[in-house]
């Protein structure tokens, strides 16, 4: 009989028998792993893109929104003989009036009152709009039901003593009291969004007199950050302006672009501020 004829089955190396068990096209350990590690690769390239695709989204919604309150906002001028609804700097106690949007969202019972934004008893532009989902943008994830706010200069008022960032230096800008006082309409922003840590009533303020004081006293020391336009749409807001237009405005500065719950409203940022320059030459102009 020749050498190695008649070797039993099991007497094959185990290595062959171990691989003849395996199913027909099963993967090996080190294939899944490979595998495994080629989809955490592509995750890892296709997260930001689908991030930044969603805020792009969320961007047109957004804008969409701001369309509907800046015609409101129109509407309003039209039926009112061109005046402009009230826009208080704050309704703790000072008396009840209808504001452009009722409420504050540091008072727990408005902010989540999604029924006194468009109460026309409350809130002026109420009664032009249909719902009150166009009063938050899609990218605020607080519980906040409102994230816009209205530009300080466009009809400040209190029911007693004078309206935050008006007087002092800030007393040498305009307040427009009517929409066609407003001379450069397509300069001049109306509502933005405000970021949550940030945001409460309807007034957005903007210091004029760099001074960073509500009196608008004291000495110039420019720039001096009020209330935090909100950047949720890859850094960038959209902001609607006096002749209903409304676009995109990207945020340049860390100071503006501090992460939620860092927001110093009232603080000094720096000389060479672009983002308070850009929000001073959009909301107002020297008598």
């Amino acid at each position: 009989m020749a050498k190695g004829k008649g070797r039993r089955a099991e007497d094959k190396p185990v290595m062959k028998r171990q691989q003849s068990l395996l199913p027909a096209g099963a993967f090996t350990l080190l294939e899944l792993l490979v595998t495994i590690a080629v989809i955490g690769i592509l995750a890892a390239l296709l997260l930001p893109a689908l991030g930044r695709a969603k805020a792009s989204a969320q961007g047109t919604q957004c804008a969409s929104n701001l369309r509907q309150l800046i015609l409101a906002w129109h509407m309003y001028a039209d039926e009112s003989n061109d005046q402009l609804p009230n826009n208080s700097d704050g309704q703790d106690g000072m008396g009840v009036f209808t504001n452009w949007v009722a409420g504050t969202m540091s008072r727990a019972t408005d902010a989540t009152n999604q029924a006194l934004l468009i109460d026309p008893q409350q809130s002026a532009l109420g009664r032009y709009l249909p719902a009150p989902g166009v009063f938050k943008c899609p990218g605020d994830r607080s519980r906040f039901v409102r994230s816009v706010a209205m530009n300080c200069r466009l009809n400040p008022t209190r029911i007693r003593g004078t309206p935050a960032f008006t007087a002092g230096g800030n007393s040498w800008y305009e307040d427009f009291r009517k929409l066609g006082q407003i001379a450069k309409p397509t300069e001049i922003f109306v509502i933005l969004d405000e970021r949550s840590d940030s945001i409460n009533e309807g007034y957005f303020g903007v210091d004029m007199s760099n001074t960073g004081t509500r009196d608008g006293n004291g000495a110039s020391r420019p720039y001096w950050i009020i209330d935090y336009p909100a950047s949720y749409h890859n850094g960038a807001a959209r902001v609607s302006f006096a002749d209903g237009h409304v676009e995109a405005h990207r945020w340049r500065e860390p100071t503006t672009l501090v992460s939620l719950g860092r927001a110093k409203p009232g603080s000094y940022t720096s000389p060479t501020d672009r983002d308070v320059k850009w929000l001073q030459d959009h909301c107002t102009y020297p008598r």
